[in-house]
């Protein structure tokens, strides 16, 4: 067995009720297509114990678990604490679709203005099974601002590998450098060996 072979068995191991949605993403050849991976989520039946080797939190920001990735796409488990937001932001050349699995999240999306300022036109609250499908253009900000104690796990797909987007502010018409994203970095997930390690 190769070590891609390996790592695949090991995630639909630890991931059993995302094989589908693995199935369709590990045949990508190409930018996935938005619809489909809305269906796809629609589809799904997961719950935090379904993610729980994915469920990791940090106290200062959301942190990103990573699932799995390829050229074509990346799989990411995002867990959030009160409070806890992502920057104002969009997702250039990658299709994005989450499904919130946990907990309540606020969504704020944002247009740009004659002047070049972005401003929120619309903040929605999304319950335990809202699907958000994105395209690239779409600026938005994602928040748990539920009380504390009150936990938010949502299941992003981007296609391809989210790694060029623009972060914005309210406070000036430029785009920044999105490597400011206070966020914990991507934490690699693996099956734990017998030895616990």
């Amino acid at each position: 067995m190769n070590p891609k072979t390996a790592v695949d068995v090991g995630k639909k191991a630890l991931f059993p009720k995302l094989n589908p949605l693995l199935g369709y993403l590990d045949d990508l050849g190409e930018r996935a297509d938005l619809p489909t991976l809305r269906r796809l989520l629609e589809d799904l039946d997961v719950t935090r114990e379904d993610l729980v080797s994915a469920c990791l939190f940090e106290k200062d920001a959301y942190q990103r678990n990573l699932i799995k990735e390829t050229p074509w796409y990346e799989l990411v488990c995002l867990c959030w604490g009160s409070g806890q937001r992502t920057p104002i932001h969009d997702h250039e050349g990658s299709s994005c679709a989450f499904l919130v699995v946990e907990g309540v999240a606020t969504e704020t999306r944002f247009e740009h203005t004659p002047s070049g300022l972005i401003v929120a036109v619309e903040t929605t609250v999304r319950n335990p099974g809202f699907i958000c499908a994105s395209s690239e253009a779409d600026i938005h900000q994602v928040a748990n601002t539920q009380p504390e104690g009150c936990d938010l796990i949502t299941l992003h797909i981007y296609s391809p590998k989210l790694r060029q987007f623009n972060v914005y502010s309210m406070d000036t018409p430029t785009a920044c450098d999105p490597n400011t994203v206070r966020c914990h970095a991507d934490l690699k997930l693996s099956k734990p060996s017998s030895n616990g390690s």
